[in-house]
């Protein structure tokens, strides 16, 4: 079997209201070669029985033990195969040309360490409430590495349950250059249990 291009990997913590939506809109990327791969950080909830319909097409992972989601996204990375990778939270979707537009851009710049992605901020009924840009508001989810790169760099720090994005960033320094697509390919859904709801889990400027 041909090694896929892309892997998309889905951290999961008791999203199994979600969970679904954002496995479908993962496994219809087009015109790319991808693998999706979900890693769920020991869910007490429905997660798992939710998944048990993708296990064809989604390796399913788990942590063992609650890590957070650094360490779980971590876990996903070391386990997949692609050159690329991006990550998507268990209760957000994804447009279907995101993967292809974001490897066709650092395939053609090879400066770049990573691209990130506008995003559309959505309820839970899918209703847009507002457009956010990436260099200006940027998440840890809608942005694609090169695998090798973010494993030379050490990854992210699993020690962390929060902001490890921002720590990884600030690791990378000048080092490497971080583009931007001012495209929204990302659906960030806003509901009550949103962890980034919390003071601690803001999205952060950069």
């Amino acid at each position: 079997m041909m090694c896929p291009d892309v892997s998309v990997i889905i951290t999961n913590y008791n999203y199994g209201k979600y969970i679904s939506r954002a496995v479908r809109s993962c496994l219809k990327q087009s015109h790319v070669n991808h693998e999706v791969i979900v890693v769920d950080d020991m869910s007490t909830d429905n997660s798992l029985e939710v998944l048990m319909p993708f296990e064809q097409d989604v390796k399913i992972l788990s942590t063992g033990t609650n890590v957070g989601v650094a360490a779980a996204a971590n876990l996903g990375v070391h386990n997949s195969k692609g050159q690329f990778f991006i990550r998507v939270d268990a209760d957000d979707y994804v447009n279907t040309d995101m993967c292809y537009m974001m490897k066709s851009y650092l395939e053609a710049n090879h400066d770049a360490f990573c691209v990130s992605c506008d995003y559309l901020m959505v309820d839970n009924f899918e209703n847009t409430l507002e457009r956010k840009y990436a260099e200006k508001e940027n998440i840890s989810c809608g942005i694609m590495y090169r695998r090798d790169l973010f494993l030379q760099m050490g990854a992210y720090n699993g020690k962390m349950r929060h902001r490890e994005e921002e720590e990884l960033r600030k690791r990378l320094g000048q080092e490497y250059k971080i583009h931007h697509l001012r495209i929204p390919f990302y659906r960030y859904r806003m509901h009550n249990s949103n962890k980034t709801k919390e003071p601690e889990y803001k999205t952060w400027e950069i």
